[in-house]
């Protein structure tokens, strides 16, 4: 397998975490859980196969060559049987906004096709990926069509962004009370930038912090990474957990080479 990254230079990177490339992936499995990390992203398949994926209740999903996958409380299922070489940007949370007029509470547990929002341009943008030649070629591609379609001025909202920063480790009501504003008012906001509530976002990132302690440990005591995470009990992280992945924290595998938003499902 090949994996590329970028990360774009200013002023993207206030918006975009990096950009990606991935080419002859084929796992031993044929399934892969993408558990939900708060973020958008959008994938383009450069090869022939639709994007084919499957959501907590297994319908499946087929989305063409072009995809947004938007904020998910949800995980869901990647068909990996098929070698695919793919492309993608990873939102930072609420970066997408920059990039298109919908409120992004919209976007919410979805994927659509790129050119829902994009139009011919998803297209077009398909086609210039495809007569690049080499990765590095094609992140330039993406930086330049960002920076063409962008909303003026590129800039983001100050109390979201305040946020974001200090939710990982404040209560809600805290965070809201200094901005200043009304929970009503504040909680409609964060929602048309980022998605979600503050609440559903602040739960994503305690589940975002067990899975890195998960993978860090070799040793794991669930009741120290269930405290260290902020959950009241180990009871309460395992629900919290299997809420969001669908499988126990002991069953959790993530996969070499691969972020740890990934794990192979094997059943």
């Amino acid at each position: 397998m090949i994996l590329r990254t970028y990360a774009p230079q200013m002023p993207l990177s206030m918006f975009i975490e990096s950009f990606w490339y991935m080419q002859g992936y084929h796992p031993s499995h044929s399934r892969e859980l993408a558990l939900p990390d708060g973020s958008v992203e959008v994938v383009i398949n450069l090869g022939e196969e639709q994007i084919r994926l499957f959501n907590r209740e297994n319908k499946e999903l087929l989305l063409g060559h072009t995809m947004i996958c938007g904020p998910h409380v949800d995980y869901f299922v990647i068909d990996t049987a098929i070698e695919a070489t793919t492309i993608g940007i990873h939102f930072k949370p609420g970066g997408i906004r920059m990039f298109m007029k919908e409120p992004l509470f919209e976007l919410l547990n979805t994927h659509v096709s790129l050119d829902t929002f994009w139009g011919a341009r998803a297209n077009e943008l398909r086609d210039e990926l495809l007569a690049a030649q080499t990765p590095e070629v094609m992140f330039r591609v993406l930086e330049r069509r960002l920076l063409s379609s962008a909303l003026l001025p590129m800039e983001r909202n100050p109390s979201v962004l305040y946020a974001l920063k200090e939710l990982p480790h404040s209560r809600v009501s805290e965070v809201i009370e200094h901005i200043g504003m009304s929970h009503r008012k504040f909680n409609q906001l964060f929602k048309e930038e980022i998605g979600m509530t503050p609440k559903q976002f602040n739960r994503i990132f305690r589940f975002q912090e067990a899975m890195r302690l998960i993978g860090n440990g070799d040793t794991i005591i669930w009741t120290d990474i269930a405290l260290a995470c902020g959950y009241y009990d180990q009871a309460h992280f395992i629900k919290d957990f299997q809420s969001f992945s669908g499988i126990n924290p002991s069953d959790y595998r993530s996969i070499s080479g691969r972020h740890h938003n990934h794990a192979a499902l094997l059943s």
